[in-house]
């Protein structure tokens, strides 16, 4: 039986110093820049969900609007097999005048 060292990487040493975050004690840097960054980035998020609910309220009133559709050609064509002559209800309001 074989057995093959695995060798692990030289370590990396950083460019500069690393500092811990504010919250850990470290200076903060400069709270105003972030907050700005975050209020900006909190108005992204909000713009995208309000867009993911428009798209989602236009497809259930478009798949509601369609199975309404369906059932109303599925009601004319039951009308139809059956022999019915008048299965098309007209609307009075389109009728010419007479």
């Amino acid at each position: 039986m074989n057995v093959i060292p695995f060798r692990r990487p030289p370590h990396r040493q950083f460019s500069h110093p690393v500092e811990p975050p504010p919250a850990l004690g470290g200076e903060p840097q400069s709270a105003n820049r972030a907050s700005e960054e975050d209020a900006a980035e909190e108005r992204r998020r909000m713009q995208q969900n309000l867009a993911a609910i428009a798209l989602v309220v236009v497809l259930v009133v478009t798949g509601a609007w369609l199975i309404e559709r369906l059932r109303v050609y599925s009601q004319t064509l039951a009308c139809i097999e059956a022999g019915h002559r008048n299965c098309a209800v007209i609307d009075p309001r389109h009728l010419p005048a007479r």
